[in-house]
């Protein structure tokens, strides 16, 4: 529930909850104003029927007249209408087996729920309320017995109501109708809000994917803008520092790479000016041995000075499709011997695996691991060379088990004349780690409890 996609949705929903509990309550309330009205509505129709009985009884105080008599059929017009006069909203009239009388404001006196109510309340001699209808056409019937002088005379009254014109129940209907459009307008809105944050996030995620260093452009949401003024500045910053560290990182490396460069040089030049002092100093013997010095310690310097151009040089990789057992073959050959007059085995295991790669650069990078492998290892020490395939790509380990890397130089264990030999020169994982770039791979050193590891990466090209 941490992304504000989640969190609008939650919001929504709460909305939509409270939007039905409120529309349940004015349902409810709409229902018990109605029962109310229908409980008020019995109570008119009764009274204004009892009216109708009780005017019916006064007109016909000591008659002894039967209905059909004509006189005392028009005066049943006047009962009927005075016993409704207090009742300006109810119709009702006078009938006689189901025969109207008389009627006021009925549009159909011989209704046949009429007829029924009437019949109701003579069989049963005392007042008989009906209802009939729904909410658009409700209607309240009430019919009394009138009584002597002719027993088959009943007076009946009806209250009609539309529950559905009422003031409340448009008060109602305007509620729900509120609330629906409150839904309608809130989703609206939310939706637009989070596919709006989405598309410009995703606009912000392929700038940054493109280029993490590039300056984002503006969105037009002023609060989403703040957020890419904020991050532009970081990036700017961020960017500053990176070149400020990168400078420093250069020098230093260069610094390291030049205190190298000298120790390496100064050596055999000052084993070459006292071989040469020496010889001039000596006999025709000493001057040869001299001779045959200086001579040595210029071919180290040829091989430094040839391992310099070969580092600086960027190599130009030529790939094609190799078989790693023949790779593996080449790179162990001429190191047998000297491994052996170490006491250090070589194993190797290729698993019949082939992969496209430049087979010179990549020959040269395992020489110069197997070679610094070898140089670290004591007698009964072994070196492994092996490789692996994962759906990823290609993987080449160089292990040994000697003593390791040593702790102060594992950080800068790449870099020119960083070596942990005295009587080494520190270009042989520069170099490797170059060639291995070269072809789009990559040269790690994997911590390892015993003895040292390097791991060549190739990855599966699509």
């Amino acid at each position: 529930m941490r992304s504000l996609r989640a969190r609008l949705a939650l919001l929504w929903s709460i909305s939509l909850i409270a939007a039905i509990i409120a529309g349940g309550l004015i349902i409810g309330l709409f229902h018990q104003s109605a029962t109310a009205s229908l409980a008020r509505d019995r109570q008119v129709a009764a009274r204004a029927c009892d009216s109708i009985a009780r005017a019916y009884g006064f007109y016909s105080a000591g008659l002894g007249s039967a209905p059909q008599d004509e006189v005392f059929r028009k005066g049943l017009i006047g009962v009927a209408a005075f016993g409704l006069r207090p009742f300006p909203d109810v119709a009702g009239g006078i009938v006689s087996g189901g025969t109207a009388l008389a009627s006021i404001g009925v549009v159909t006196p011989h209704d046949a729920g009429i007829s029924a109510a009437t019949a109701a309340a003579l069989d049963a001699d005392h007042l008989v309320l009906r209802q009939r209808g729904g909410f658009g056409d409700r209607a309240v019937i009430a019919a009394c017995p009138l009584g002597s002088p002719a027993e088959d005379l009943a007076g009946f009254t009806i209250v009609r109501l539309d529950l559905l014109r009422t003031p409340f129940s448009k008060l109602a209907a305007g509620g729900l109708a509120v609330l629906l459009l409150f839904l309608l307008v809130s989703a609206w809105f939310l939706t637009r809000l989070v596919l709006g944050f989405s598309r410009r996030l995703t606009a912000v995620e392929a700038g940054l994917a493109t280029d993490p260093e590039a300056k984002l452009p503006l969105t037009g949401e002023p609060d989403f803008d703040r957020l890419i003024a904020a991050l532009n500045g970081a990036t700017a910053r961020l960017g500053r520092a990176r070149a400020r560290i990168a400078e420093q990182e250069k020098l230093a490396s260069l610094g390291r790479m030049a205190a190298g460069l000298a120790h390496e040089i100064r050596n055999p030049l000052g084993a070459i000016r006292l071989r040469a002092e020496s010889g001039l100093a000596g006999d025709a013997a000493r001057r040869g041995a001299a001779l045959d010095s200086i001579l040595a310690e210029s071919a180290r310097l040829e091989k430094l000075t040839g391992k310099l151009l070969g580092f600086a040089a960027a190599p130009a990789p030529q790939t094609e499709e190799a078989s790693l057992a023949h790779l593996f073959g080449e790179a162990r050959a001429p190191l047998e011997e000297y491994a052996a007059a170490k006491g250090v085995t070589i194993e190797t295991n290729d698993r019949g695996l082939s992969w496209t790669l430049d087979p010179a650069l990549t020959l040269c990078a395992l020489d110069n691991l197997l070679r610094n492998a070898i140089d670290a290892c004591g007698e009964g020490d072994t070196v492994r060379l092996t490789a692996a395939r994962d759906a990823d790509g290609l993987t080449i380990l160089i292990e040994d088990t000697g003593p390791g890397i040593a702790p102060g130089i594992a950080a800068h264990l790449f870099e020119p004349f960083v070596t942990g030999r005295p009587e080494g020169n520190g270009l042989g994982l520069a170099i490797a780690r170059e060639m291995i770039r070269a072809q789009g791979g990559t040269l790690a050193h994997d911590p390892s409890e015993h003895g040292a590891r390097f791991r060549i990466r190739f990855r599966e090209v699509s």
